[in-house]
């Protein structure tokens, strides 16, 4: 009789939920404490405090999405568009 497992790519989720989870989180919090419309203290205070309940949510998602290469996409997405709103927020002040 054959068992049926949990999650495919077992290897590939365990790269993603611990590596590429916290770097998505990091991005994320540092982008935040450069585009929020807060002030100076509320917009580092926040992403600090957000930034566990970022990185644990990712890295559930990373186990619980249906296909391995779904968490993969999200998090690039999110790597990338709070890549390109950190460097509009740092072009916008710098002119």
């Amino acid at each position: 009789m054959k068992t049926k497992k949990t999650f495919s790519a077992t290897k590939r989720r365990h790269i993603m939920a611990c590596l590429l989870a916290l770097i998505t989180a990091t991005v994320m919090v540092s982008g935040m404490t450069t585009y929020l419309p807060l002030q100076m203290s509320e917009q580092i205070l926040l992403p600090i405090l957000l930034f566990p309940i970022i990185w644990v949510g990712l890295f559930i998602y990373a186990y619980i999405a249906e296909k391995a290469w779904h968490p993969l996409l999200v998090m690039t997405i999110l790597c990338a568009v709070h890549g390109a709103l950190s460097y509009l927020a740092l072009a916008q002040g710098q002119g």
